[in-house]
């Protein structure tokens, strides 16, 4: 196959880094494959490194992406300037999207804000997406009434919204694959998020008398650091351990962590900030402990809990989304509502037990590299891409009959719909070989 990825590819951009070793592996199994970057801007950043062809959608004619690929697969994640471009490509063609989050509402915000649209076109949009009943919210989010993410993510993700300009879908966990095949009229699948292993990878964890825990990732309240510090300071044998924060965060939520540490007595608490990747590299093999919690679960994966399994540590994780779908003996899990007594308690169990912390390490380690590698992954993309093709028939005679049959006055519960929509399907199933 022809196929045209469409992902933002500047360094900074985690989908980025898995876009070029999944592009690379589609190549690699003889697929023609060119990268589409999606960014708002052309910029000057770095790129990931790629020996395959890369344009920008500014620079590039649209119109070709319907003659001159087979197909073509758009990678949508929560980040309007990373992801301005998803919008005119899938205008300008049939559109596999892979939606790496499952609330894509900052998404449809920043559309909102950097093409001059106003409140009625939000709310316009989201009562098409979820009907009349959904006015009352859409009302309350844009006025600031309703500000909890996870209260807006239950109500309006917006997931569909895009989802239903897809020809077909691909979700990295199952929790949130019924909003896609609610609205997408082709084929949906399910598929492990692609995580490659680093090219350091770390060691095994070192016997050592210090602890460190370590979270990584954007620091933001959701990812639940308040309620890690106050679970360490509650407890004197995890004051002990230094707590490691590996990621960007703003001066506003350093500040209340640090305040948050000295309130409950816990003097080893370490930010770094924002780092490259040899830093990260030796924080990962530095850590005994890998923490990756979420309230609310925002993300179809977490990069930062499959790097924590990756890394061969024990990660603690919520029973929640993404998250809730790992094997249960590869991980520790809490409740969704992360309560600090019990996230207190799993801190406590495994910094107690080496044995615990080893073994499970290593198994989650081997779990991760047979199932989150980029072959795997370009392979179930590959026959996601070839159902959607194949599938392309069928949806086209469909819709002509269901223009047809809606003009007759013929609602979607009449039995006979259902019954034209059996022999659609016998009709156009697969040839056996």
């Amino acid at each position: 196959m022809k196929i045209c990825w469409v992902t933002p590819f500047v360094l900074r951009s985690s989908i980025g880094r898995v876009s070029a070793e999944v592009a690379r592996a589609l190549a690699a199994r003889g697929h023609q494959v060119e990268i589409l970057r999606c960014e708002d801007e052309v910029g000057e950043e770095p790129l990931h490194p790629t020996a395959l062809p890369v344009h920008h959608w500014r620079r590039y004619d649209l119109s070709r992406l319907r003659t001159e690929f087979d197909v073509v697969i758009v990678n949508i994640g929560d980040n309007y300037p990373f992801h301005a471009g998803v919008f005119h490509v899938l205008d300008a063609a049939p559109c596999l999207g892979i939606f790496h989050d499952f609330y894509i509402y900052n998404l449809f915000s920043g559309w909102l804000h950097y093409n001059g649209l106003d409140y009625r076109t939000h709310d316009a949009e989201i009562v098409a997406t979820y009907g009349e009943a959904a006015r009352p919210h859409a009302v309350a989010v844009r006025s600031g009434q309703m500000l909890d993410m996870g209260e807006i993510a239950k109500h309006l993700p917006m997931t569909e919204w895009l989802a239903r300009r897809c020809e077909a879908a691909l979700a990295h966990a199952q929790f949130y694959a019924p909003k896609l095949e609610a609205v997408v009229q082709g084929p949906v699948a399910v598929t492990p998020l692609c995580c490659p292993d680093r090219a350091s990878p770390p060691g095994a964890p070192k016997t050592k008398t210090q602890l460190t825990l370590t979270t990584v990732g954007v620091m933001n309240p959701n990812k639940r650091v308040e309620d890690v510090i106050r679970a360490i300071g509650g407890s004197e044998a995890l004051k002990a351990c230094v707590y490691h924060l590996v990621g960007p965060i703003s001066d506003e939520e350093r500040a209340k962590l640090e305040g948050v540490a000295a309130e409950v007595g816990f003097a080893n608490l370490v930010i770094d900030g924002a780092v490259d990747d040899d830093t990260l590299d030796r924080r990962l093999d530095e850590a005994d402990i890998m923490v990756a919690l979420r309230k609310p679960v925002l993300e179809g994966a977490s990069g930062s809990a499959c790097e924590g399994m990756l890394s061969g540590r024990p990660t603690v994780v919520a029973r929640a989304g993404f998250y809730g779908e790992l094997p249960d003996d590869l991980v520790f899990k809490i409740d969704g509502e992360i309560a600090v007594e019990e996230l207190r308690e799993i801190l406590e169990r495994l910094v107690a037990d080496e044995a615990l912390r080893r073994e499970t390490g290593k198994a989650a380690r081997a779990w991760a590299l047979a199932n989150l590698n980029a072959a795997r992954y370009a392979e179930a993309v590959e026959t996601l891409a070839n159902a959607q093709v194949t599938s392309r028939p069928l949806l086209d005679v469909g819709a002509r009959m269901g223009w047809q049959l809606q003009a007759m006055g013929l609602s979607d519960t009449d039995p006979a719909t259902a019954r034209i929509g059996a022999t659609l399907q016998k009709l156009f199933a697969p040839l056996d070989a």
